[in-house]
């Protein structure tokens, strides 16, 4: 919500973007004790802090120094996880969960078509999301991972795991990137709307690489944790405690039903998001009511959306609008296609912010198709070493062997 101001207004970005990098700081006799923990009671010959750089929800980053073996030092940025903020994060779920159970419980069915819009699935992806974050850790392996997965696209950076530090639950020592705040850098570029255009495309792709192609997300990319390199004009993406990993039925999903929109199918798009929601509530023995009515409303939609009204630089107006018709229509909203629709809207106001009249879709399309083409790729190779499997071809060729480490 931080950061749209084009949604919510200047005055309530103003005040929810603080949670970003500005929240109250811990004391620095916590960071001791974390620090004496983590890397023995020597740890300043080790290690040296500089000055705090920022706070937000889950912890606080320090720039400082490691002084490595050989006497030479290398500039760092210390997280340390603030005291108490698993209980606060525990008791904030359980309240949401309460908030659930109860408005299934008021009389009158006020929030009967509630439950096609899956709140339930929604709040236990949010706290999966969310726990995720607690251990530095696990935002260790997803630094290493997003390294990897960008290794051959020189205009996006990611910090890096500095040796002889190891990850401990509540310290992570990760190399300093120098960048200028994102918001800083689009104040002193205003006026250069090609370097803006051109960052824009940069920013774009490389959301759409993340989501489609690699399937592995940066959930928490708000404006605070994006940072301009001053010397080569590069992204400089940090926090990477939250991700989004879908498994791979609900990623065909996203990815399908994106597609189609970007596409301005709208029918297919609507079916898509019946035939998922059919398989999920198989069990329960009900379905979904008048599907043609559904799937005219998503067409209409995405017919409205061809001209200035661009679906996907409207997105999160288009979302309202197919929570409502899957209430009445009683498709259940997949969680992960929300989360990631909500991801989608939130870079949306990166993008636009660098430049106004970007067209995402010419950018995004390319990388769909891509991925579009692995993805069919990658079936199309499994149901070949199943069928191979099943057959003696594998024993008479000599691929039974080979095909059992491939599995």
């Amino acid at each position: 919500a931080g950061s749209r101001p084009d949604l919510f207004g200047n005055e309530f970005c103003s005040v929810f973007s603080r949670l970003q990098d500005h929240t109250t700081p811990h004391s620095m006799r916590h960071t001791e004790n974390v620090l004496r923990q983590a890397y023995g009671n020597d740890w300043t010959k080790r290690l040296q802090l500089e000055k705090l750089v920022g706070s937000g929800c889950i912890g606080q980053v320090y720039k400082g120094i490691a002084i490595k073996d050989d006497g030479t030092e290398q500039k760092i940025a210390v997280k340390v996880r603030h005291p108490n903020v698993t209980d606060a994060i525990d008791d904030d779920l359980d309240l949401l969960r309460l908030l659930v159970r109860l408005m299934g419980k008021i009389p009158y069915d006020v929030f009967k078509e509630m439950k096609w819009l899956n709140p339930e699935g929604a709040i236990e992806e949010f706290a999966e999301l969310l726990k995720l974050q607690l251990d530095f850790r696990t935002e260790a392996e997803h630094l290493e991972l997003f390294n990897k997965n960008f290794r051959n696209d020189p205009n996006v950076l990611f910090p890096k795991l500095v040796g002889g530090f190891e990850t401990h639950p509540e310290v992570l020592v990760e190399t300093f990137c120098d960048g200028q705040p994102f918001h800083e850098f689009l104040s002193d570029h205003k006026d250069k709307k090609e370097l803006l255009s051109e960052m824009c495309n940069i920013g774009i792709r490389a959301v759409c690489k993340m989501l489609f192609v690699d399937n592995f997300m940066h959930g928490d990319l708000h404006p605070g944790n994006v940072f301009i390199s001053a010397k080569d004009k590069k992204f400089i993406l940090l926090d990477v405690g939250i991700v989004a990993a879908y498994t791979d039925e609900d990623h065909d999903v996203i990815v399908n039903v994106l597609t189609s929109f970007i596409r301005s199918e709208g029918r297919k798009a609507g079916r898509y998001m019946i035939a998922d929601s059919d398989k999920r509530l198989k069990a329960s023995g009900e379905a979904s009511i008048d599907e043609e009515g559904f799937i005219d409303k998503i067409e209409a939609m995405v017919k409205k959306a061809k001209g200035e009204d661009y679906l996907m630089e409207h997105l999160g107006t288009y979302l309202s609008y197919i929570c409502e018709a899957a209430s009445k229509h009683h498709v259940m909203m997949n969680q992960s296609f929300v989360s990631s629709a909500l991801t989608v809207k939130v870079l949306e106001g990166i993008a636009l912010a660098l430049d106004p009249s970007i067209e995402i879709w010419r950018v995004a399309n390319p990388i769909i198709l891509e991925s579009e083409m692995k993805r069919n790729w990658s079936k199309a190779s499994k149901q070949f070493v199943e069928y191979v499997s099943r057959t003696d071809l594998a024993r008479i060729t000599g691929l039974d062997k080979h095909l059992e480490k491939i599995r």
